[in-house]
């Protein structure tokens, strides 16, 4: 009989009641979401997305090239996290990375209420991912109804690029989550014209700008964006449709300021630098230069770091292990990609009626993403964001065009619309 030692034993109950908090979590968050929406039914694939995020995790970390196909970043976010742990609750380090690395705080919380190893602590971050990306199908499931959410939470549990990075110990299960807020709290807007819904969004862009701050002030331009675009349209109820716009005066206002600064020449300099550092490494994966070292040389020139973005690395450019296994999640982004222009295409002149939230948000992280890639590598690992959201549009996009009127009527909760009453034939 095998003997256990007290660490491994420590590791097992760690794991399991860390992998018992995530999963009942998770539930109890879809019995809220179906609170007010019966026929939304994604249990299954989100059940299936947390065991394939978790097997992964244990799979790649008991492999020979665990450390290669990570990446070196992990080690320092985990041992600086571990550092955190040990000082003062809510002292000078914490309340440091509460506001600044937000990613960092929930590791050391982890760390130091469990003592959990790392692969105890991907688990967490499993959880975190998968509640964007709940949230994600929630958003397709309120602009084009309940056969697109299935599909897109299917698509999103299995895409394998997500299911990789939303495992490790980074930035990436954060900002799925945030974008996730800001995505289904602007469909949830954008169906019913109710600011209640802008705190889901002000959380969302809060824990981006917290986590990955340039990216989260693109979220708060989504965010206000997509506030204005339901207040213009909310033009039947003018008291509502005034609010809103009030409110969007109101964020731009305060965040004016901290955007103009961000891009001073200064500001530029340091981008600029960081991108002709890149230019002239070595590496196979690095990026042409490009200039961004003005405002009108960004407008210019952001359309071609966005084409390699979506589209680099290419499948002749992969050299290692690490570059190789990502080869699978390449071709399913660019499936994606083509399937989406071609969609976009059939629905031009309705794309915004039909998934405005979704646009707004694709758009603004394609644009931070694409500023701050400084190479394939770090680009594909951004991208995974916007597959996840070039998914959900798809889906969207396609289950409108092929069936503009739902198939089955959605049963809401008191409150909500009332739905159509529905022909007594199709009753019977």
């Amino acid at each position: 009989m095998p003997s256990f030692t007290d660490q491994q034993i420590h590791d097992f109950l760690a794991g399991a009641l860390t992998l018992a908090l995530v999963s009942w979590g998770l539930y109890l968050m879809l019995r809220w979401l179906r609170r007010s929406r019966p026929d939304l039914a994604i249990g299954t694939p989100v059940a299936v997305a947390i065991g394939v995020r978790v097997v992964a995790a244990f799979a790649v970390s008991s492999s020979g090239v665990a450390s290669t196909l990570r990446g070196g970043d992990e080690a320092g976010f985990y041992l600086n996290s571990q550092h955190i742990a040990g000082t003062p609750f809510l002292g000078h380090e914490w309340t440091h990375v509460l506001t600044d690395k937000l990613f960092e705080f929930v590791l050391a919380s982890q760390i130091m209420l469990l003592d959990s190893p790392q692969t105890v602590l991907r688990i967490s971050q499993s959880g975190i991912a998968v509640v964007g990306l709940v949230l994600l199908a929630t958003a397709v499931y309120e602009l084009a109804g309940r056969r697109a959410a299935i599909i897109a939470a299917w698509l999103l549990a299995l895409e394998p690029a997500n299911i990789f990075f939303s495992t490790l110990m980074h930035k990436e299960p954060n900002m799925l989550l945030a974008a996730g807020l800001v995505a289904f709290a602007g469909a949830n807007m954008w169906k019913r014209a109710e600011f209640r819904y802008l705190w889901l969004i002000t959380l969302g862009c809060l824990i981006a700008v917290s986590t990955r701050p340039y990216a989260g002030w693109f979220l708060i331009a989504a965010g206000a964006a997509i506030t204005l675009h339901v207040g213009v349209r909310a033009r039947t109820h003018a008291g509502r449709s005034f609010t809103l716009i009030a409110i969007v005066v109101m964020l731009v206002a305060i965040a004016a300021p901290t955007v103009w600064k961000a891009s001073t020449h200064e500001s530029l300099s340091s981008l600029q630098q960081s991108q002709s550092a890149n230019a002239a490494s070595g590496a196979n994966l690095k990026l042409e230069e490009v200039d961004f070292s003005t405002r009108e040389a960004v407008i210019v020139n952001l359309p071609q770091r966005i084409l390699d973005v979506v589209t680099r690395p290419y499948p002749w450019q992969l050299s290692n292990v690490s570059q190789q296994f990502g080869l699978l999640g390449t071709l399913f982004a660019w499936t994606c990609f083509w399937l989406l222009v071609r969609e976009l295409w059939r629905a031009r002149g309705q794309i915004m009626e039909r998934a405005g939230p979704l646009v707004y948000v694709s758009l603004a992280l394609l644009a931070a993403y694409s500023l701050s890639a400084g190479n394939a590598g770090t680009a594909f690992r951004y991208r995974t964001h916007i597959v996840a959201l070039a998914f959900c549009l798809l889906i969207v996009l396609w289950q409108l065009r092929t069936q503009p009127a739902p198939a089955t009527a959605r049963v809401r909760a008191p409150g909500r619309e009332p739905a159509a009453p529905e022909p007594s034939l199709a009753r019977a």
